[in-house]
């Protein structure tokens, strides 16, 4: 009999020392996917920043608000289809195809502006492929929009599991209720002070990713410079005849002159 129970008590002991690794290992599971997460937003701010450069050039091209706002009634293009530039500084271009008039070389401006522009949409949502530098013949994607929020849903989903499912409260009851003695203890004690938990559930719930919390740009994708080609041409043309000077001195400043 002493050999059944004293296999019954390693039984128990094993059963609860699995039950503690398994605790805290998703526990240091999280904190290293929060800390993974901060990373990858770290990285994706240069992608945001070139995002807010591209748009800063396109706009500079397009001299101001209300022409920002007919260029892309022009393209039939919603106006928040240009993201706000956010004070960011231009993408400087200094080498352009040749133009005879000034007409045209405004027109070739604002179409590298544009696909400047096509492409830092795509980037900031998509991703991009790239070569790994460590490992040759293997592609990577750079960090975007898309796989940030897929990523937060994720460790969310875990965390509302970990602080729901499997709460420091729940896994204490649990531990206790394996050792049906203590708990007849406890209860001629009166000590309940693990019964509910709720101080240590809240001292050691995890905080969620409060994904729209970092305000990240909401922005739509351009389509692409051929579908909309006649008529930028066609507006760019209309605006240099109106306002030849202010067209040549913006198309200075994206030229770095």
């Amino acid at each position: 009999m002493s050999d059944i129970s004293d296999y019954a008590d390693q039984l128990q002991a094993d059963v609860i020392s699995d039950m503690a690794e398994s605790f805290f290992g998703d526990r240091k599971e999280l904190d290293n996917a929060l800390e993974a997460f901060a990373a990858m937003v770290e990285e994706f701010l240069p992608v945001i920043e070139n995002l807010f450069r591209a748009a800063a050039t396109l706009r500079l091209l397009l001299l101001d608000e209300a022409t920002a706002d007919a260029f892309c009634a022009e393209l039939g293009l919603e106006s928040c289809r240009i993201p706000p530039s956010e004070g960011a500084p231009i993408l400087v271009h200094q080498s352009l195809p040749f133009a005879l008039t000034g007409k045209g070389r405004y027109v070739h401006c604002v179409e590298a502006a544009y696909r400047g522009l096509f492409d830092a949409l795509r980037d900031y949502i998509h991703g991009r492929c790239y070569n790994d530098p460590k490992r040759p013949g293997r592609k990577r994607m750079t960090m975007h929009y898309k796989r940030l929020e897929e990523i937060a849903d994720i460790i969310n989903e875990k965390i509302h599991k970990a602080n729901n499912d499997r709460s420091v409260s729940s896994v204490l009851r649990e531990m206790k209720n394996m050792n049906p003695e203590q708990m007849e203890r406890e209860d001629l004690l009166g000590d309940v002070c693990y019964r509910r938990g709720e101080g240590f559930d809240s001292d050691m719930c995890f905080m969620p990713i409060d994904f729209d919390g970092y305000h990240f740009p909401e922005v739509v994708e351009l389509p692409p410079l051929n579908e909309v080609e006649p008529a930028l041409k066609r507006f760019c043309k209309r605006v240099y005849a109106e306002r030849p000077d202010d067209v040549r001195k913006a198309v200075d400043t994206f030229r770095g002159r």
